[in-house]
C-alpha cells in the first residue's frame, strides 16, 4: 500500500463543511485510492486533483459554489504531499471556493463567452465584500459560438480588471485649465451627471432642428447590439457616430449592393475551400478564435485554405496557398476566376456555372430589360453590342464577353504575380473542386485599404455566386442578419413609455455630409474636418442646407480613441482644443487614452466582467447571443447583498467590493436621462428611461433585460420553465448562463415560404392583405411603404413558390445594382475593374491610391497598414500587462529583402517614411520607424500596422486632495513631447515605458495582483504614431478611409529617432478636400432625397422628412 499518511491525516479538515468538488466528479487514482472504500468518505469525496483534459469546466449546477486546489500550491506537490489546508493542517494546500459568473469578452468583435471565477470562500469567512476577487477568467462552455474557448485576449480580461493605471473614480478637467494640459480634479458621478445633464437639457430645450444635431454619441467599438443607438434616438437626435468608416465600410458597401445586408456570414466548419483576403478569420480578424476554430474543424476534414495578402500573415504561413498580390488589385483576380468559370467546362463537358442557383436567385432579368444600362455598358467598352434578346442564355453569353479580358496574363501583370502565375491555375482547380462549399469573409484588408476597395466585395462574391456558394447553404456563404440577435436596445416594454421612441426627423450633415450619399456608415473620420471647414459649410448653405452644425454642444466618445487611431490625428486634437467647436466632451472609460486626455470629464465605466450588455455576432449558421454580467455585483447579490438604489446597483456593488467607483452605461444613461436631462418630462425623453414599475426612478437592469429578452420566443419559453417563481425569469436565466442559442443550423432561409395566414401575408412582423400585395414582372412581391412612400418588397416568387427571398429590392442577389446606377454611378453597377491605363484614369474611383502606376522612383512603395495584430485589444486600450509584454508597442516596417538590399537597408535601421498623396500630390510628412527586411512581404510593398505606436504626454497625474498619483497608460505607451502651431505637428519620444513604470512599480492599486511590475523590461520605443501623418482618404462612394499610403523611404538622418513624427496637417486638410472635390458625385440641384431610403442607415431610425432635401442650383 502506498504511504498516503499526509493526505489521510488531513481528511478531517478536508471533509469539513460542504463536499469539495475540484476539477471533476470522479476520484483520481493514486493518493485517493486508500480512502474510496470507506462509504462515508466516498459519498462526499467528489474531488479530483487534476482534470483529465484542459477543456474541463465544472457542471453548470455547481457554478454558484465550486472548489478546487489553489494553482499556486501545485509547485509544493499538491494535496498528496501536504494535504488540504484547514484548522488541523495549516500547512496544507489551499482550496479556493469559486462562484462562476458568466460574462463576455470585450477585446474583439467575436463576443466569446467568459466565466469570471470569483473567489467567494474568503468572503464567506470574513463577511468583508472587499475579499471578493476575480481569480481568473475562463471560457463559457455553454456558448455555442466560442465553445468554452478563448484566445490570449480573453484571458487577459483579468489583467485589465486589475490594471494598476485604471481610473478609479470620475474625473473632471480642473477649472481654469485648458484641454490637454493634464490637470484634473476628482468629482462624483452625481456632480458629473448634473453638469453634463444640464448641458444636454439646455441644448434640447431650444427645440429647433439644429438643437437635435448638437449632441453626438460617438461609439467606436459597441460590443453590444443596439443599446447605444437608443441614446440619441430617445432624445430625438440624429447624433450617433461610429468608427466603421475606418474599419469595414468598404466591404459593407459591396455586400449592400449584392444583398442589402451588412456583411456575409460563412459556414467555415463545413467548407471545402476557405478563401481569405488578408489574414482575416484565421488569426487577427473577424471573428478571431471562433473563426479560427471552425476553420481548423474544416481543415481536419480536408478543406483547403488560401490566403490572398501582400504580407505573410500567420494565416498565410499555415495556408495551403499564399497569394501575395499587389494591394488594391484583388478584384482583378476575382474577375479572372469568374471569366474561367463562365468560359470553361468541367471534365465532362458541362458548364461550371451553377445555373440552377444563378438563374433563380440573381437579378439577371432586370439588367437584360434595362436597355439604357446595356447601352451605357457598350459605350464604356464592356461589350460590343446590346444582346439581341432578354433571355438568360443571352445574359450568360454577355457575361462571357464582359469578363473575357480578365485573362491569366492580365492578372499576372496587374497583380504583380510574375514568377508564380501557376498559382492561379492551382487556385482555380481548388475553386472548382470545392463545388458550392466555398467560404470567404470580405471585411477589412483590401476593402478598407483602398479607394474603390468596395469593388473587391462586389467582385469577390461574383465567382462564388456563379458556383452557387452564395446560396447560404452548408459550407458556403450566408448573410449577417440571418445569424444575429439584436435586442440590447429593445427593453422598451419595461419603461414608462412602453414603446420605442418615434423616428427622428432631422439629418445631421456632420455625420452624413451630402458628398457621400451612399456611404454605408457615418463619415466620422472627417468629423473635425467638417467642423473646422467654414467654406464647405457656406457652400452647402447656399445650396439650401441651412442647418449644418458649426459646433457640437456635447461630444461623447465611448470605446473609441479617434485622436490616436484615426487618420490626421493632429486635426482631431485641434478640434478638441477648440471649445467653440466642441463645447463639452466626456468619455465613458476606465482607462486613459490619447483622446480622453483632451476631454472635460472621464467617467469610469466597467470592462467586460463589470457591465451588462447583450451581444451577438454571425460566427456560424446559427443565432446565438452573449450576455455580459458584472461579476462582483452578481456574486454579491447571490450572497445576499442588496443595493440601496436598484437603478444604481452596479455602481454600488463595485464600490462595495473595492473595485472603485465603476459604473456601466445601461444604468448611467437611464439615470442621467431621468434625473438630469429631462427631470420633469417636458422634453419627452424621460418616459423612455423611467421605470414602468416605479416611474420615480430609472429602469433597472432586471426590468430592462426581462423585457429585451422577451423578444426571443425560445428563450422566453425556456426561462419560464426553468425559473417558474421568478419575477424576471429571462434576466435570471441569462445572468446564470451568459449565453443562449435561439436557432441553429440556419441554411437557405431565403427559400423559406413567405408566411401566409388566411388572406394575409406576414413579413418582418407586419401583416399585409393579399389584395394589397402586387407582383412585378420579375416576381417581386411589393406592398405600399407607409413610411417612405412608394412600394417595398416583402417576398419573391421563385420557381412558382412565394418565398422570403433576400433583403434586396428585387428579393434576389443583385449582380446588377439598379439603384446604384440611378444614384449617379451607372458604370460601376456591375462587378468591373479597369483593364488598361486609360480605364484606370476613367475609372479613377476604382483605382487604389497605391496602384503600381504611381510608383515611379526606386524608393517609392505602397505602405500596407491595415493588418491587425492578434494581441491588439479591440477597444484600443493598452491596459493588459500580459498582452503589452507580447506586443511591446512594437511596430517595425517590413520591407522585402531584395528591396532592402537594393537600398542598403539593414535590420533595425531607422528609416524615414514620407507620405505623399496621389490625388493632390501634396506631402503629409514623415515618421521614423525601424526597418525589418523579410521575405514575408512582396517586393514594392512595405508593411506597418496602424494599430501600434502609442504615446502619452505625462506618466502620471496628481489629483488635488487624493494621496496617490494616477498612472497614465504605463503598461503600453512611452512618454513623448508634442508641438503644434496650427499647421505643423511633431512628436518625439523622451522616455520608455519601462522607466516610467519602474518609478512607480510599487503601485497602490491592486497591489497583490501587480506585485510583478518590476518584470517590465520593454521600453515600447520601436513604433511610431503613423496615423497622425496619414491624411484622410474618404472613398468617394463607400465613404471609408482608404488606409494605404504611397510612401518614399530613406535612411534616417543623424538627429532622427525611431518614434519621431513630423506632420503638415495643413496639407492633410487639403488632401482630404482634394479627394472630396475631385472624386465624389455629391447631391445636385433637383435631388429630393439625401440617400436611397431602402439603404438602411444604421443606429437612429429616420422619417421621410429627414431623408427629404431640396438642393438648389
Amino acid at each position: 500500500m502506498k504511504n498516503d499518511n499526509n493526505f489521510i491525516e488531513s481528511r478531517r479538515s478536508f471533509l469539513k463543511g460542504t463536499a469539495y468538488s475540484v476539477a471533476g466528479a470522479t476520484l483520481a487514482a493514486g493518493v485517493f485510492e486508500t480512502i474510496v472504500d470507506t462509504p462515508s468518505m466516498a459519498q462526499d469525496s467528489t474531488f479530483t486533483a487534476t482534470p483529465e483534459t484542459l477543456s474541463f469546466y465544472p457542471p453548470f449546477e455547481d457554478w454558484d459554489s465550486f472548489k478546487e486546489l489553489d494553482g499556486n500550491d501545485w509547485k509544493r506537490g499538491g494535496s498528496g504531499r501536504n494535504g488540504i489546508r484547514g484548522e488541523d493542517n495549516p500547512d496544507g494546500i489551499k482550496v479556493n471556493e469559486f462562484m462562476l459568473v458568466p460574462t463576455v469578452c470585450s477585446n474583439c468583435e467575436a463576443q466569446c463567452g467568459l466565466t469570471a471565477w470569483v473567489e467567494v470562500g474568503e468572503y464567506k469567512r470574513t463577511k468583508n465584500p472587499k475579499d471578493l476577487f476575480v481569480k481568473k477568467y475562463m471560457g463559457n462552455p455553454l456558448h455555442a459560438g466560442s465553445r468554452g474557448r478563448n484566445c490570449a485576449k480573453g484571458y487577459a480580461t483579468q489583467s485589465q480588471m486589475y490594471d494598476p493605471d485604471r481610473i478609479p473614480f470620475p474625473l473632471m478637467r480642473a477649472p481654469g485649465s485648458k484641454r490637454g494640459e493634464g490637470k484634473w480634479v476628482r468629482t462624483t458621478w452625481d456632480e458629473a451627471m448634473a453638469k453634463i445633464g444640464k448641458k444636454m437639457h439646455d441644448t434640447l430645450k431650444v427645440g429647433d432642428e439644429m438643437s437635435r444635431k448638437l449632441i453626438m454619441y460617438h461609439v467606436g467599438r459597441p460590443n453590444e447590439n443596439g443599446f447605444g443607438h437608443r441614446v440619441p434616438h430617445s432624445m430625438g437626435c440624429d447624433g450617433y457616430d461610429s468608427h466603421t468608416n475606418i474599419c469595414s465600410a468598404g466591404a459593407r458597401e459591396g455586400t449592400i449592393q449584392w444583398a442589402n445586408d451588412d456583411r456575409n456570414s460563412p459556414d467555415w466548419a463545413n467548407a471545402k475551400l476557405i478563401f481569405l483576403q488578408s489574414s482575416h478569420a484565421a488569426d487577427a480578424g473577424h471573428y478571431f478564435q471562433q473563426s479560427a476554430g471552425y476553420i481548423a474543424d474544416a481543415r481536419r476534414k480536408g478543406a483547403k485554405l488560401v490566403v490572398m495578402d501582400p504580407r505573410m500573415s500567420n494565416s498565410a504561413g499555415m495556408a495551403d496557398m499564399w497569394l501575395p498580390v499587389w494591394p488594391g488589385t484583388e478584384a482583378a483576380l476575382y474577375l479572372h476566376l469568374a471569366n474561367r468559370i463562365l468560359n470553361e467546362k468541367d471534365i465532362h463537358g458541362k458548364d461550371l456555372v451553377n445555373h440552377a442557383f444563378f438563374k433563380n436567385w440573381v437579378n439577371w432579368d432586370q439588367l437584360m430589360t434595362d436597355k439604357e444600362q446595356l447601352a451605357l455598358m457598350v459605350s464604356k467598352g464592356y461589350m460590343k453590342q446590346v444582346p439581341q434578346d432578354e433571355s438568360y442564355e443571352s445574359f450568360i453569353e454577355m457575361l462571357k464577353e464582359i469578363y473575357s479580358p480578365y485573362t491569366r496574363e492580365f492578372v499576372i501583370k496587374e497583380c504583380r504575380m510574375e514568377g508564380y502565375g501557376h498559382k492561379l491555375d492551382e487556385l482555380f482547380d481548388m475553386f472548382i473542386d470545392a463545388g458550392d462549399r466555398i467560404s470567404t469573409y470580405l471585411w477589412r484588408a483590401g476593402t478598407i485599404g483602398h479607394r474603390g476597395g468596395w469593388m473587391n466585395t462586389r467582385s469577390g462574391f461574383f465567382p462564388l455566386a456563379l458556383r452557387g456558394a452564395m446560396a447560404g447553404n452548408i459550407g458556403g456563404v450566408g448573410l449577417h442578419h440571418w445569424h444575429v440577435i439584436s435586442v440590447n436596445g429593445k427593453g422598451d416594454a419595461a419603461t414608462e413609455a412602453g414603446e420605442r421612441p418615434p423616428r427622428v426627423d432631422v439629418w445631421n450633415e456632420i455625420a452624413w455630409p451630402p458628398e457621400y450619399p451612399l456611404s454605408t456608415y457615418e463619415m466620422s473620420h472627417i468629423m473635425p474636418h467638417l467642423l473646422l471647414d467654414d467654406e464647405w459649410r457656406n457652400k452647402w448653405k447656399a445650396k439650401g442646407l441651412n442647418s449644418i452644425p458649426e459646433k457640437l454642444a456635447v461630444w461623447i466618445p465611448r470605446m473609441y480613441n479617434p485622436v490616436w487611431i484615426n487618420p490626421d490625428g493632429f486635426r482631431w486634437i485641434e478640434a478638441l482644443k477648440r471649445e467653440d467647436k466642441i463645447e463639452l466632451a466626456f468619455n465613458l472609460s476606465p482607462t486613459w487614452s490619447e483622446t480622453n486626455w483632451y476631454c472635460d470629464f472621464v467617467l469610469p465605466v466597467g470592462l467586460a466582467g463589470e457591465r451588462h450588455d447583450q451581444s451577438s455576432e454571425p460566427t456560424k449558421p446559427a443565432r446565438w447571443l452573449s450576455f455580459k454580467n458584472p461579476a462582483l455585483r452578481v456574486a454579491l447579490e447571490k450572497l445576499g447583498w442588496k443595493p440601496k438604489d436598484p437603478a444604481r446597483a452596479t455602481l454600488e456593488a463595485h464600490i462595495t467590493a473595492g473595485l472603485g467607483e465603476i459604473w456601466e452605461e445601461v444604468e448611467f444613461w437611464a439615470n442621467i436621462m431621468v434625473h438630469h436631462v429631462d427631470p420633469d418630462g417636458s422634453l419627452g425623453v424621460r418616459k423612455f428611461w423611467a421605470s414602468k414599475e416605479d416611474p420615480s426612478r430609472a429602469v433597472t437592469i432586471p426590468e430592462w433585460y426581462q423585457a429585451a429578452f422577451d423578444k426571443l420566443p425560445n428563450l422566453r419559453k425556456t426561462a419560464k420553465l426553468k425559473y417558474p417563481d421568478s419575477k424576471y425569469p429571462n434576466y435570471e436565466m441569462m445572468r446564470d448562463m451568459g449565453t443562449w442559442l435561439e436557432e441553429d443550423h440556419i441554411f437557405r432561409p431565403q427559400e423559406r415560404p413567405l408566411k401566409k395566414v388566411g388572406d394575409k401575408y406576414i413579413a418582418h412582423g407586419h401583416e399585409y392583405d393579399e389584395s394589397d400585395v402586387e407582383k412585378d414582372e420579375y416576381g417581386t412581391l411589393l406592398v405600399e411603404d407607409h413610411v417612405f412612400g412608394g412600394m417595398k418588397p416583402i417576398g419573391v416568387e421563385v420557381d412558382g413558390k412565394i418565398v422570403q427571398g433576400f433583403h434586396t429590392l428585387s428579393g434576389k442577389l443583385e449582380f446588377y445594382c439598379k439603384w446604384f446606377a440611378e444614384w449617379k454611378w451607372p458604370e460601376f453597377a456591375i462587378p468591373i475593374y479597369p483593364r488598361n491605363a486609360q480605364e484606370r484614369k476613367d475609372m479613377v474611383q476604382l483605382v487604389t491610391q497605391v496602384h503600381h502606376d504611381f510608383m515611379q522612383k526606386d524608393n517609392e512603395f505602397a505602405l500596407n497598414t491595415v493588418f491587425r495584430l492578434p494581441y491588439n485589444i479591440h477597444t484600443r486600450s493598452v491596459n493588459s500587462k500580459h498582452l503589452m509584454e507580447i506586443s511591446q508597442n512594437h511596430n517595425p516596417v517590413w520591407i522585402n529583402t531584395e528591396d532592402a538590399k537594393r537600398l542598403g537597408i539593414k535590420r533595425e535601421d531607422p528609416i524615414k517614411v514620407t507620405i505623399t498623396d496621389t490625388v493632390s500630390g501634396l506631402e503629409s510628412g514623415y515618421f521614423i520607424a525601424m526597418a525589418v527586411p523579410t521575405e514575408g512581404t512582396m517586393p514594392g510593398v512595405l508593411a506597418c500596422s496602424h494599430h501600434a505606436g502609442r504615446w502619452k504626454l505625462k506618466n502620471a497625474v496628481e489629483i488635488p486632495g487624493f494621496e496617490h498619483k494616477l498612472g497614465v497608460m504605463g503598461l503600453g505607451a512611452p512618454l513623448y513631447d508634442m508641438t503644434m502651431d496650427g499647421k505643423i505637428g511633431t512628436l518625439k519620444p523622451t522616455e520608455g515605458l519601462d522607466e516610467g513604470m519602474q518609478a512607480r512599480r510599487d503601485t497602490w492599486q491592486f497591489k497583490e495582483y501587480n506585485r510583478d511590475l518590476d518584470n517590465i523590461w520593454w521600453d515600447g520605443l520601436s513604433g511610431s504614431w503613423q496615423n497622425a501623418v496619414a491624411p484622410s482618404h474618404p472613398d468617394p462612394i463607400a465613404g471609408n478611409h482608404a488606409w494605404h499610403q504611397k510612401v518614399s523611404i530613406e535612411k534616417a538622418g543623424p538627429g532622427d529617432k525611431i518614434g519621431d513624427i513630423y506632420v503638415n496637417y495643413d496639407n492633410n486638410m487639403k488632401v482630404y478636400q482634394a479627394w472630396r472635390d475631385k472624386l465624389t458625385r455629391p447631391l445636385a440641384p433637383g435631388d429630393k432625397l439625401r440617400r436611397p431610403v431602402h439603404m438602411k442607415r444604421p443606429a437612429v431610425p429616420l422619417s421621410l422628412k429627414a431623408y427629404s432635401v431640396d438642393i438648389k442650383g
